[in-house]
């Protein structure tokens, strides 16, 4: 007698997704009331007043945001949103409702034989594609203008003072700062992290996991394998996907018109007009969502190469 398959969000099973939610949430309220307890000791007091949680900016740092760091912010934010969820559907190993074949006679012609995708895999690829042009553009003008100085850090002071905003965040008592004219040093390691390692990871593995690579390369093992590339990038997806949850909850908790203004207005201020634009984004990504579902995928693949739909499971 065969048992029902268990029912799962994403490819997991609902029961795992709960217990690690469940562990995660208890993790979360001892980690809280040891940094609250912690701070309140002499050992802590000290290591507070000694690292207040920021290092002051370099001589020749950019003060404020450009508009063109706003844009690429919100683009960021747009694409990934994207990213996430085809990758998550790639992950969840359900059937895809459709594959995609490169016609080899529109643009691109590439050579090579054309390899059979997931739609889901091809959406991820198109999407990507947009993030890491962007990602391009955002580098070149990060050195260009001096902004890099913001989030690479230029002191071994950062790491003391990034434990130090750590423990505030956790005890509940947000460390002081002005992101306007820096960053504290929890907030530039973790950006540094983003910019510079996980993208370039997820870039690179990403690129391994190609279906264009040799059958030869497939069967790599070790560090050169598929089996390595793909635990990298699905760390690198989760890692994302913290990030972005933790990174939205501060800037929601720690001074909001402040902090959008500064990321979607590129203004020091507390009025609405960065809430506004950042409400407005907002609203385009949910209508961009629901737009590009899977069947406006499926039209646009059509577009751009062969399409092969897939008939809907049939209910029990």
């Amino acid at each position: 007698m065969s048992h029902p398959e268990p029912r799962r969000v994403l490819g997991w099973p609902v029961r795992t997704v709960v217990i690690t939610a469940a562990v995660a949430v208890v993790v979360l309220v001892v980690a809280i009331v040891a940094a609250r307890w912690w701070r309140g000791t002499a050992t802590g007091t000290d290591f507070l007043a000694a690292y207040p949680g920021e290092v002051l900016p370099a001589a020749g740092t950019p003060i404020g945001f450009p508009a063109w760091l706003n844009w690429s912010h919100a683009l960021n934010s747009f694409f990934l949103i994207f990213i996430v969820a085809s990758g998550l559907r790639i992950r969840s190993k359900q059937r895809p409702p459709a594959f995609f074949t490169r016609d080899p006679e529109r643009f691109p012609k590439l050579k090579g034989k054309p390899t059979r995708l997931s739609i889901h895999v091809w959406w991820h690829l198109v999407v990507d594609s947009l993030f890491v042009l962007n990602g391009i553009v955002f580098v070149v003008l990060l050195f260009s203008t001096g902004q890099w100085m913001r989030i690479v850090p230029l002191s071994w002071d950062v790491v003391p003072n990034a434990v130090s905003a750590g423990v505030q965040y956790l005890s509940l008592e947000w460390p002081v700062h002005h992101g306007w004219t820096n960053y504290n040093g929890l907030q530039q390691l973790s950006y540094f992290a983003t910019v510079f390692l996980a993208a370039p990871l997820a870039l690179l593995t990403g690129l391994r996991l190609s279906p264009g690579w040799p059958a030869a390369w497939k069967r790599a093992s070790g560090v050169l394998g598929d089996l390595f590339a793909r635990r990298i990038h699905a760390l690198v997806l989760w890692y994302f996907v913290v990030f972005t949850i933790v990174h939205v909850g501060l800037v929601l908790t720690t001074g909001a018109l402040r902090n959008l203004n500064t990321m979607y207005a590129a203004r020091d201020a507390t009025d609405a007009i960065g809430l506004i634009v950042f409400v407005v984004s907002l609203l385009l990504a949910v209508g961009a969502w629901f737009l590009f579902g899977p069947g406006r995928v499926i039209a646009i693949a059509k577009r751009a190469g062969n399409v092969r739909e897939m008939p809907a499971p049939k209910k029990p």
